[in-house]
């Protein structure tokens, strides 16, 4: 139903209210701001020589040293969220874990170099995000950051070295890029249209279409079969839970379909030839492409047997981070099999054993609750309408995220816990609330027609 409510020139948006919260590590947010968007987009792999500057790590050390400066100065205070717990009692099970790692050299430097970096920045994320405006413009930052890396695939697509057989791999090194393009777009899609109808703005609304549409049709470019069953997933629950209460949420909606449907009838055939593999014997075709999609369903088959093996194998510790592509093709003795497990909580099982898992597991339960006890606090609550939207969008990224770690395995990578570090600050932001109101009375102009769920 909407929320119809008059203008009124006294009313403020929430992030503009009267709030101690507002200039909280104001500096480390910013320089957050800017890791953010350079680890997401990584313009360096378009202008390589950007990458001499090592920006990501000076953004990074610049956030986390102005935090503490922060703090030392008493102009910031530590928050221990639940979500922050769980996961250095994670960072606490993988540094023990290394002693019994198959190869423990190996599994050290992905501790140090992959898992320490994503627990920095989502320590940060916990501590910054403390007022509806910051998880804003964090958002923004991931929305920029994937309209670089999708557009700038799509314009250089005819080179070669974007390119794995008929299909677009990328610019981008990172989640915007290749196989984790599904998952990203999947979590990010929700946001995307919670943005679109929590404000008005015909800038903001060109650039987030821009956004879905680059990203739609570079998703059918790189005929990822996971990809796009995540993507479909995600819009019809970004639907139900955030689009279908409110007249532009049904007409964003209907945008939507209409991208989803022209990038399916634009779609190259080798788009098509992997997805029939889903529900078609592809053995029987004689075309490459769908032989080759078939390979790779065998292929991925066999990772997960094997990583099953390896967790009953190795229930407390398993094989060690980052070790299961080196003692499964060490064993097998055989090229292919040198990949990882392609399911992030297989992955999780097999290299850290049975309680790592439940930790990560308890981690998004963890989430899934805090955000939906924010949607359901704020359901009837037009001044903080905005709030409501963002936790809602928060439920269907962590339910697209899970569905897409099936396909993928991302479990020490930035993106759940840039969503994790959203949940918490949600979290905080309604924990908080005790002591000092939300917002003022009244209703920012821009928030005229948010829909409100029973």
């Amino acid at each position: 139903m909407d929320l119809l409510i008059a203008n009124s020139p006294a009313v403020k948006p929430l992030d503009q209210t009267v709030s101690p919260r507002r200039d909280e590590a104001k500096l480390a947010f910013a320089f957050l701001w800017l890791f953010t968007f350079w680890v997401f987009g990584r313009p360096e792999d378009i202008f390589p020589a950007v990458a001499l500057l090592r920006p990501t790590f000076v953004f990074g050390a610049c956030a986390g040293l102005a935090y503490f400066g922060a703090v030392l100065m008493g102009r910031a205070r530590l928050r221990w969220s639940h979500e922050l717990i769980l996961v250095l009692l994670l960072t606490a099970w993988f540094t023990l874990g290394i002693p019994f790692a198959f190869w423990r050299t190996g599994s050290l430097t992905v501790l140090t170099d992959v898992w320490f970096k994503t627990v920095v920045s989502f320590f940060l994320l916990t501590q910054t995000l403390t007022t509806v405006g910051r998880v804003r413009k964090l958002l923004w930052a991931i929305i920029c950051s994937e309209l670089l890396a999708t557009s700038a695939s799509i314009v250089l697509q005819g080179n070669e070295a974007l390119r794995i057989g008929d299909r677009l791999a990328g610019v981008s090194q990172g989640m915007f890029g290749w196989n984790f393009l599904g998952v990203a777009f999947s979590v990010t899609l929700p946001y995307v249209a919670a943005l679109y109808v929590s404000r008005r703005s015909l800038p903001r609304t060109s650039l987030l279409m821009a956004v879905v549409g680059s990203t739609m049709w570079m998703l059918v470019l790189t005929a990822s079969r996971g990809g796009f069953l995540n993507v479909v997933f995600s819009i019809i629950l970004t639907w139900w839970f955030v689009l279908r209460g409110s007249a532009r949420g049904r007409i964003v909606g209907v945008i939507i379909a209409v991208c989803l449907v022209v990038a399916l009838a634009k779609a190259p055939d080798v788009f098509w030839f992997r997805l029939q593999t889903i529900w078609g014997d592809a053995h029987a075709s004689a075309n490459q492409d769908a032989e080759s999609a078939a390979e790779s369903t065998e292929g991925r088959k066999t990772v997960i047997r094997r990583a099953i093996i390896y967790t009953v194998r190795y229930p407390i510790f398993g094989v060690g981070i980052g070790c299961f592509p080196i003692i499964n093709g060490t064993e097998l003795h055989d090229a292919n099999a040198w990949y990882g497990t392609h399911n992030t909580f297989m992955q999780i099982a097999a290299e850290a054993g049975i309680p790592a898992l439940v930790l990560f597991l308890l981690l998004m339960l963890t989430m899934f609750r805090h955000a939906r006890n924010v949607a359901n606090k704020f359901v009837d609550d037009p001044l903080n309408a905005e709030l409501h939207l963002l936790a809602r969008s928060t439920l269907v990224s962590v339910a697209a995220f899970a569905f897409g770690g099936l396909f993928v395995h991302i479990a020490y990578e930035y993106f759940l816990y840039y969503l994790a570090g959203i949940s918490a600050g949600l979290w905080t932001i309604v924990r908080e609330e005790t002591e000092e109101p939300l917002c003022r009375p009244g209703l920012p102009r821009s928030i005229a027609a948010i829909p409100s769920y029973r």
